[in-house]
């Protein structure tokens, strides 16, 4: 083999290195995150008989953050927790309705740009506009969120402030109401704060 042959082998070689190399950069940047459901919550508050506030949770997330930036958060309606079996129940089959409609959807874009500029234990502030699908409604929903770069593989997104939903407009009313009739209420708010903490990583 000549000296030329050689060279030229070796160049191959390296340039298919390069290029190995920056296509698992690539990669790696514009990597898919996945929602830690493990470590992230979702919880919402009911008030009942006008003063009593109760606090909720949802125990079953899916969530992502593809390469464009589009973020979807996924709740599993069934997953549904208030320390009350019956209860349960109740919101599963009376205001969830979950055997039509068994998650409740979120999608929102993120800047992935900014993300990627953040430092560990850098934070920042956004808002987040996106659509939510709750049954058969579908409405834009904002939320003001807190972003903390927690790893250079995982983030923590969690709200700043509650987001506030409200029964009527979800077209949950007429469930709100079987569930104030089967509990014996006399009221139940149709005014619901919402606050979630959720972690991704990739």
């Amino acid at each position: 083999m000549t000296f030329f042959n050689s060279f030229k082998q070796l160049r191959l070689v390296t340039s298919a290195g390069l290029l190995i190399s920056a296509l698992a950069f690539t990669a790696n940047t514009h990597a898919q995150w996945q929602l830690a459901n493990d470590v992230s919550q979702l919880n919402f508050i009911s008030t009942k008989a006008t003063h009593v506030g109760e606090a909720h949770t949802f125990t079953q997330l899916q969530g992502s953050v593809n390469e464009s930036g589009l973020a979807r958060l996924s709740i599993d309606l069934s997953s549904v927790e208030t320390m009350i079996p019956i209860r349960n129940e109740r919101m599963q089959a009376m205001l969830f309705t979950t055997t039509a409609f068994p998650t409740a959807d979120f999608s929102a874009q993120v800047d992935l740009e900014n993300l990627s500029q953040m430092k560990v234990g850098d934070v920042a502030d956004a808002t987040l506009n996106g659509q939510l699908s709750f049954g058969p409604a579908t409405l834009p929903l904002s939320a003001d969120v807190r972003i903390i770069r927690l790893h250079s593989s995982s983030v923590q997104i969690q709200t700043l402030r509650p987001v506030m939903l409200n029964a009527t407009t979800l077209g949950a009313a007429v469930g709100v109401e079987k569930l104030r009739t089967a509990a014996g209420l006399p009221s139940i708010s149709h005014s619901v704060p919402v606050t979630f903490s959720l972690i991704f990583k990739k």
